[in-house]
């Protein structure tokens, strides 16, 4: 490997520990409690190091929102299932404790930091468009019978956000069966309507 290709998987590394050591420390403590240099010693890097490759805190928070919807979404997308699969395997997490996963946010922090934020709030609409592209993608692939598939897969993510608070917030329910409701209004059996 070249010096250059060291280099940049050397810089490459340390983003990624700066951003598993944010990701674990807003978990813990929040989004504001953690000071950078306490993430920082986490990470095992100096602040010299953190503003190689973050300008501030925003850019970090937005960082660590955009890895973890990537990684979720790669999750539950990647195994290439239908959006029946995909809502079943969601519904399945959510049912065995699994959603929110590990290490998220709490959805009121996140909202908070984009209300208070552009740089958040832009990067977090855009990851969320991403989402929804995705999501698209897959429920075009379900038949020409099915609804629009941007509309589709708003609703689905409205769904999941509307899910990680309401079980924020202790609201009981078993997703598995909101996810069967989801996909008879979605596809209903021939004859019926969705109205």
């Amino acid at each position: 490997m070249s010096t250059r290709n060291q280099r940049e998987q050397a810089k490459r590394e340390t983003r990624t520990a700066l951003i598993v050591a944010a990701m674990s420390a807003f978990a813990e403590e929040g989004l504001d409690a953690p000071s950078l240099d306490a993430i920082c010693e986490r990470a095992g890097y100096t602040r010299g190091a953190f503003y190689v490759h973050f300008r501030d805190r925003e850019e970090l928070i937005a960082a660590v929102m955009e890895q973890f919807t990537t990684a979720y979404v790669d999750a539950l997308l990647g195994s290439g299932e239908s959006l029946a699969g995909v809502i079943k395997t969601f519904a399945q997490a959510a049912d065995l404790g699994a959603f929110p996963p590990p290490g998220t946010v709490a959805s009121h922090q996140l909202l908070q930091a984009c209300a208070r934020s552009d740089v958040v709030r832009d990067r977090y609409r855009a990851s969320l468009e991403d989402v929804i592209r995705r999501l698209a993608g897959t429920a075009q692939r379900t038949g020409s019978d099915a609804p629009a598939p941007r509309h589709v897969a708003l609703l689905l993510v409205a769904t999941v956000l509307g899910a990680q608070t309401l079980l924020e917030v202790g609201v009981e329910f078993r997703a598995s069966d909101v996810a069967e409701s989801l996909l008879r209004l979605l596809d209903p059996e021939p004859g019926q309507t969705s109205s």
